[in-house]
């Protein structure tokens, strides 16, 4: 070959014409990045799952968690219900137990008075014998001037023989600017009463007073009188301070 003076020289390669192989590369190549696309969806798709369960088992988490405080703070709440109803209901206990103890230790106190009733009367051994004004009771009423009075009567002897006899009321009081003395004929409703007896170790007497209006009480004096072969007499004031109503 001739050369020319003043130009570059190149040197060509001849290329044996393959154009199949061209084609393989060429799909060798998309296939690659096809394979590489594919993975890293792939990748990016399991590490979203992965993230995905990861939150929804965190939210689980914090679901239960929140059920759990909120059942606690249920309960906390039941306590704090029960505490004050608890305090409430010993309160109550408290009390109804305060009550009965009273009421228990009242009835202790009557049957031990009872008691003692009845060994003076069936068992004496007092200097003051005989027959005797025990007790009186007066009740107020719903109504003002009415009240029910119990008077008891005992005999206190070594060998109780019948006693028989009578008894008689007089309340003192004050009406107006006046000292006034009412007898039992003037405070019953039926002035033919009689209040008599015969007992050998007590008798009871029951039954009701009507007060005048305008009359204040202030005593009640009671008298029994004894008849037979050593007849007595007795005489016993009470302070005139009805009870209940």
């Amino acid at each position: 070959m001739v050369a020319v003076k003043g130009s570059t020289q190149h040197e060509m390669v001849v290329v044996r014409h393959r154009p199949v192989y061209k084609t393989f590369i060429g799909l060798l190549i998309i296939g690659i990045m096809a394979s590489t696309s594919y993975l890293t969806y792939r990748f990016g798709h399991q590490q979203g799952l992965a993230l995905q369960q990861t939150v929804v088992r965190e939210r689980d988490e914090t679901r239960r968690r929140l059920e759990l405080s909120e059942r606690r703070v249920a309960e906390l709440r039941q306590q704090v219900a029960d505490l004050k109803l608890g305090g409430v209901v010993d309160s109550h206990a408290t009390e109804e137990v305060r009550q009965t103890v009273g009421e228990l230790q009242d009835t202790i106190a009557a049957l031990g008075e009872e008691i003692r009733f009845y060994k003076g009367v069936m068992l004496p051994n007092v200097g003051d014998k005989g027959l005797r004004i025990e007790r009186l009771d007066v009740n107020a009423t719903p109504e003002a001037n009415r009240v029910k009075y119990a008077l008891l009567l005992t005999q206190v002897v070594d060998k109780h023989d019948f006693v028989s006899g009578g008894v008689e009321f007089a309340l003192r009081g004050v009406q107006g600017t006046d000292e006034k003395t009412l007898s039992l004929n003037d405070l019953v409703a039926d002035p033919d009463q009689a209040m008599r007896f015969r007992f050998r170790y007590f008798q009871n007497f029951n039954g009701e007073m009507v007060i005048p209006q305008g009359f204040e009480p202030r005593e009640l004096l009671v008298t029994a009188s004894s008849s037979g072969r050593n007849p007595q007499r007795l005489e016993r004031a009470f302070d005139w301070a009805p009870s209940g109503g």
